[in-house]
């Protein structure tokens, strides 16, 4: 039981890695939202 928690949460956390890249090279939805903002105003 303990293990597939385990398992799952290494799950979470290497899916928010990937996210987290994503928005830091630039191409990702906050970004995206960022820059859409900032030329709005």
């Amino acid at each position: 039981m303990n293990f597939q928690i385990n398992e799952k949460w290494k799950k979470i956390i290497f899916f928010a890695i990937i996210v987290i890249a994503i928005e830091l090279s630039g191409y990702g939805i906050f970004a995206s939202l960022f820059r859409l903002l900032n030329s709005a105003s």
